[in-house]
């Protein structure tokens, strides 16, 4: 029988464990979020390929752990890229963003280690920063060297470095689609160690996930990919979740950020430019306020002030 593959992938993340090993994975792959993430921004291939690997291990990370805040993947790139942040925020929720240098020069030959890491000086850093963390408090920050050929690798070496716990990740990522499997030797504490009986499993789920393939990340529905791959192992699948792109960006949010600068700042960019513009650094969305919209902003600021003076004992 003829296998038919997917014209659409879904957008969502599978987690999944081995039940006679203390083993455990997930599976992820976006296409229409990652379309609609992507649909304004205009990097050069070789950069948004790297930000759809980061973006895709941002969400394996995030899956991995019991946490209600916003898993943060940040790195600080000595190359032509400066800086790639992804967050994702209660497992669901993800948006990326990559800032190039003013006047770099990007070529499509350049791989991910010139892009980021020249001369071994950039670092990645995964933050957590938990919902109800209190004003006083400090996130959870981990940085480590960005050491290692892939993205994957890179992640790989936080987790091991960082985190002590093995795990081995493989990324795919093209212009319309994003995908990727981690695998993670549990801790000893953990999950079900205490009934694994295949103690020695790592070394062969790791090499059995190594024989994985970009296309087939790319193409294969998840349970057909975890088939494959482990289709002699006693594999539990634990669930699903659906993932959704969200900017956070908005016109009332940038509103409140310009009327925050003040109206005579406005004026002089407005007498400098005609306009003023404010773009998204995540979506790269343009939002342009002409010289009557910013007086409008500041007539309704005006308007709501006045209305709070009222004493509502006056109307009738």
């Amino acid at each position: 029988m003829t296998e038919t593959k997917p014209d659409i992938l879904s957008d969502e993340v599978t987690k999944f464990m081995f039940e006679k090993a203390p083993v455990r994975g997930d599976v992820v792959q976006l296409e229409q979020q990652w379309q609609e993430m992507t649909q304004f921004q205009n990097y050069p291939d070789n950069v948004s390929r790297m930000l759809g690997q980061f973006t895709a291990g941002a969400l394996l990370l995030s899956s991995t752990i019991k946490f209600n805040g916003a898993l943060i993947v940040q790195v600080k790139g000595s190359g032509p890229v400066s800086m790639v942040v992804v967050e994702v925020k209660n497992r669901t929720t993800v948006r990326a963003m990559v800032k190039i240098r003013d006047g770099a020069v990007i070529t499509p030959e350049m791989g991910v280690q010139e892009l980021i890491n020249i001369n071994g000086q950039g670092q990645c850093g995964i933050i957590l920063d938990p919902a109800d963390r209190r004003p006083t408090d400090q996130p959870y920050i981990g940085v480590v060297s960005l050491s290692g050929n892939s993205i994957a690798e890179m992640l790989e070496n936080y987790m091991v470095r960082s985190e002590q716990l093995d795990t081995k990740i493989v990324l795919a990522s093209e212009p319309t689609k994003i995908a990727g499997l981690l695998i993670q030797k549990m801790p000893e504490d953990g999950g079900n160690t205490e009934t694994a009986t295949d103690t020695d499993a790592w070394p062969r789920l790791v090499q059995l996930t190594c024989t994985l393939k970009e296309e087939e990340l790319l193409t294969l529905p998840q349970e057909e990919i975890l088939r494959r791959l482990f289709w002699q192992e006693d594999l539990k699948l634990l669930g699903t979740e659906e993932v959704f792109f969200q900017c956070g960006c908005s016109k009332e949010k940038t509103d409140s950020m310009l009327r925050s600068l003040g109206k005579k700042e406005l004026d002089d960019i407005l007498k400098e430019e005609g306009k003023v513009e404010v773009k998204c650094q995540f979506c790269n969305k343009t939002i342009t306020y002409s010289p009557e919209d910013v007086e409008a902003l500041f007539n309704e600021e005006m308007n709501s002030s006045e209305n709070e003076k009222i004493d509502p004992k006056q109307i009738n």
